[in-house]
């Protein structure tokens, strides 16, 4: 008897404890969920988008690049996507073996093995229709691969393997031309992929933009090899000049940003219902158990979603200062993100490491400015038949202002070296390594540290 009426005690104590925790959560569920809706009415009433068509502008068909992405997909000799299956070949790799193969080769400095330069202006041919179909793409105005009824998480994104693999290709092809003689050719493919290459950024998301900076540093970097040593007209150097415009690339990091707010609402609405698969099994409620554990963290998700929501508006805010002003609040932003608990995963997995987007952008900026400023040193040399002393000697005429480094804000290094010139950036780890700079792939992909140069040796 006495231990029933232990166990009866038990009982009544679990089921008063099991009451009182239902009953705090939820009570805590339907504050956080109120306020979770006034932050999203608070932003909608700035008129800032939280839907996938909030985010969509107009883009009539005859106006949209994204059309002539897709036929350019389909007709290039460059396969895209794998279809093979798990332990298949897929018959695109050779292709895309080659390109990888050559481009590691260039980046390193090695010479082009002679059956890869024959096999890459067969591709370079084959690839001719592909490659005027994106000519005409950075002639239009807009760009919407996606279904704009579709949530960014729906979305099917523009191949990117294909994309960079074309870029690449692109500039293999303006090498050669520019090798067998014919630099207006290579000028002329150059600034016209330099005019595509941003196209894909106006779609509107993080990935989008990403990629579309990817495709523009690989033209942008190697654009002093091309040119140096070879006559350029006064126009082949002003188009040059023109193509190196780095104004952009911040207000298209800050649109990225209203897309990444897009998706983040997105995956917190799918969290909420139990729907988002890529959580991984935990989450995805095929159990009771998982079902019951996600109901119970309902509330503190929701927290988590109303808490992040304005560090959106703080990374656009970041977007419209230069980089070296910005780096510290970054940093700090993104090492508050790590510190955040454990349940706190919404905000972890989306752009937890905001940094490296700016820094990316930073870094076309030190190229493209590096690239103006050695563009506009030959402009000078042309018309005055030396380089400038210094960089103030193009102001106002060819340059609007003496470029300023990203990483450091103080003025490029420039100095006259013999009969030429050197111009760079110190990079990102704000050190005068003496206009080093190296094409390796790991500086490429992994964004090593080093000077941002262009140098003229005669």
């Amino acid at each position: 008897m006495k231990l029933l009426k232990i166990l009866s005690r038990i009982g009544v104590v679990l089921l008063i404890i099991v009451a009182a925790v239902l009953v705090i959560r939820a009570v805590f569920n339907y504050m956080e969920g109120r306020a979770l809706n006034r932050a999203l009415a608070g932003l909608k009433a700035q008129g800032l988008a939280l839907t996938a068509r909030d985010l969509t502008t107009p883009c009539p068909d005859q106006d949209n690049a994204a059309r002539l992405m897709k036929a350019s997909e389909n007709i290039s000799a460059i396969p895209g996507r794998r279809t093979a299956g798990p332990g298949q070949r897929d018959p695109g790799d050779q292709v895309r073996g080659l390109i990888a193969r050559s481009w590691n080769d260039y980046t390193a400095g090695k010479p082009l093995a002679p059956a890869d330069r024959a096999e890459l202006k067969d591709v370079i041919h084959d690839n001719a229709k592909a490659f005027e179909l994106l000519t005409e793409m950075g002639n239009k105005p807009c760009f919407l691969y996606r279904d704009p009824a579709q949530s960014l998480l729906e979305s099917r994104p523009p191949d990117a393997i294909q994309m960079i693999q074309t870029t690449k290709l692109l500039l293999f092809s303006a090498l050669f031309s520019a090798e067998d003689g014919d630099i207006h050719s290579a000028v002329d493919k150059l600034a016209t992929g330099l005019k595509f290459t941003p196209i894909t950024a106006r779609e509107g998301t993080l990935i989008a933009f990403l990629i579309s900076l990817a495709e523009t540093r690989f033209l942008s970097q190697p654009l002093g090899d091309i040119c140096r040593g070879r006559a350029l007209g006064d126009e082949d150097l002003g188009r040059l000049m023109g193509a190196q415009d780095p104004g952009p690339w911040r207000h298209g990091l800050a649109n990225a940003f209203r897309g990444e707010r897009v998706m983040y609402v997105e995956v917190g609405e799918d969290i909420l219902k139990g729907s988002f698969s890529d959580l991984g099994s935990i989450w995805e409620g095929q159990h009771w158990w998982e079902k019951l554990g996600l109901w119970l963290l309902r509330p503190l998700v929701k927290r988590d979603l109303r808490q992040t929501l304005p560090g959106f508006e703080f990374l656009e805010a970041q977007t419209r200062i230069p980089y070296y002003q910005s780096r510290d609040a970054l940093r700090a932003r993104d090492r508050g993100l790590q510190e955040k608990p454990w349940y706190a995963f919404p905000s972890k997995m989306m752009i937890y490491d905001s940094e490296a987007a700016f820094l990316k952008v930073a870094q076309i900026e030190a190229i493209m400015l590096a690239n103006r400023a050695g563009l506009a040193c030959r402009l000078y040399k042309s018309r005055t038949g030396t380089y400038p002393a210094s960089l103030e000697e193009l102001v106002p005429g060819l340059l609007n202002e003496v470029p300023v480094d990203p990483f450091t804000g103080k003025p490029f290094v420039y100095r006259r070296e013999g009969e030429g010139f050197i111009v760079y950036s110190l990079g990102s780890n704000e050190k005068d390594d003496g206009g080093r700079s190296t094409y390796m792939i790991t500086q490429l992909v992994m964004e090593k540290d080093d000077d941002w140069t262009w140098r003229e040796e005669k």
